[in-house]
């Protein structure tokens, strides 16, 4: 039995994780698109809900054509296997940084780093969460979280591909370029009787 090792999961997930990054917000985009605040009972439970559905829909859809990737669903949820070495979950993250759930036997088997599940022998069990901004209005963060019950063993962060273009800058003159014209200010004379007291 293994417990998550994070290089391993690092070198195993770094192909994908700009679009986990961009999958998640768009998820969180797709539930703000449905302009349902103010009317929901539960908006919590029912936000979670939604943004996980959106979430592992656009997972299947993002890695349909990957041969690496395969989609267990099952129990009215889905996890990912990829490279058969790393088998994540997505989930809102709860106060203490790790995945918000029910304590099935299902979710509980996940969170357990000695318990393996049929099928996926020597898999890295992690979470991808996210963290929510103190009014819940936006993402913070997405965070890949390995956990063994309720214990954090280790997390980072994701954080979108940098694609801005880089801008050269002019190098600062050294000592042996020429120097430009110097520009020499004159100096007003003061005012010394003020305009004979003001008397002119």
């Amino acid at each position: 039995m293994i417990r998550a090792d994070e290089d391993i999961v690092r070198e195993v997930l770094r192909p994908y994780e700009d679009a986990i990054f961009k999958l998640v917000h768009a998820a969180w985009d797709d539930w703000r698109a449905l302009f349902l605040g103010g009317r929901l009972l539960f908006p919590g439970r029912a936000r979670a809900c939604l943004v996980h559905d959106f979430i592992v829909q656009r997972a299947i859809t993002a890695w349909a054509d990957d041969n690496a990737v395969r989609v267990l669903r099952q129990d009215e949820t889905a996890k990912f296997v990829v490279n058969n070495r790393v088998l994540l979950r997505f989930k809102k993250a709860d106060d203490r940084g790790l995945g918000s759930n029910i304590a099935t036997q299902a979710s509980l088997n996940f969170t357990d780093q000695e318990q393996e599940l049929p099928g996926i022998p020597d898999a890295h069990k992690i979470e991808i969460v996210y963290v929510l901004n103190r009014f819940q209005t936006q993402i913070d963060r997405v965070v890949v979280v390995a956990r063994d019950r309720d214990e954090r063993l280790w997390d980072y962060a994701l954080a979108p591909a940098q694609t801005a273009a880089i801008i050269s800058l002019p190098l600062a003159p050294s000592a042996d370029m020429p120097r430009g014209a110097r520009i020499k200010v004159r100096k007003s004379a003061p005012d010394t009787d003020k305009k004979k007291d003001n008397g002119e």
